[in-house]
């Protein structure tokens, strides 16, 4: 089943209390070429009862309020008409929702006009789904940069290997740019190769006490995640292996 719109609201738990608490109304239409128009409005609800210097430690502002309208390539519509497919909607009942139940309501319309409307039976994917299209909105408007990581080796006997891995996520692209004695390559990696890449970064922890602020010159195996911080990852062999092997 392909789609010509569709409509979600989300609302996280009741048991997640502010300041992470937030919902969100998404309306995506299909436009000329397969594109997709968004427009997109996340609110953050009852944060007047919390102080400022707290928002600020955990992040947050007094207004996070966001909303948004733009297009995205359609690489975006591809990817959501392969969800659309695969998804199975259930009927709503907002009284059988425990406290640790998030709130789904999606409305899909197909191309001949026919409208379902449901909460999916695996939320998760849409879960994912979403979070990637929210930060697509903020590199949009220059609110978030592509995600960027660099892989250094440096060996005395092998000499120096780099990779540049930039991930956009308005246009769900993965470049990496492989340098070797000189020598520069630039390669169009799969979507799905961000999702483990990431969860391979992220999946470890990196002491910034131990970070040098400056590009190394010795021996190691070094990460860099966009910021002035070089880390060392040696130590971290499934992680090195994988930086090495794109």
């Amino acid at each position: 089943m392909s789609f010509k719109s569709l409509q979600i609201r989300y609302q996280t738990a009741r048991s997640l209390p502010a300041p992470y608490a937030y919902f969100y109304t998404l309306t995506i239409h299909k436009i000329a070429g397969n594109a997709v128009q968004v427009d997109l409005a996340i609110t953050y609800p009852d944060r007047d009862d919390i102080d400022d210097d707290e928002l600020i430690a955990e992040g947050y502002t007094r207004d996070d309020d966001y909303s948004w309208s733009g297009q995205l390539p359609k690489a975006w519509w591809e990817t959501l008409a392969n969800l659309v497919r695969k998804t199975r909607l259930q009927p709503i009942n907002e009284d059988d929702l425990d406290e640790d139940d998030d709130f789904w309501d999606i409305t899909i319309e197909t191309d001949s006009g026919n409208k379902t409307q449901g909460k999916p039976a695996k939320a998760d994917d849409w879960q994912y789904l979403m979070q990637e299209l929210i930060q697509a909105s903020y590199e949009a408007v220059g609110r978030e940069r592509p995600f960027e990581l660099i892989y250094l080796n440096i060996s005395s006997q092998q000499g120096t290997q780099e990779r540049h891995l930039t991930a956009s996520f308005a246009e769900r692209t993965v470049k990496i740019s492989s340098i070797e004695n000189r020598r520069e390559e630039t390669k169009l990696l799969p979507w799905s190769t961000l999702q483990h890449v990431m969860g391979q970064v992220y999946n470890n922890d990196y002491d910034p006490d131990d970070a040098h602020l400056k590009r190394p010159k010795q021996e190691g195996q070094w990460l860099n995640l966009g910021t002035e911080e070089w880390y060392e990852i040696s130590s971290f062999r499934a992680l090195a292996k994988l930086l090495k092997g794109l």
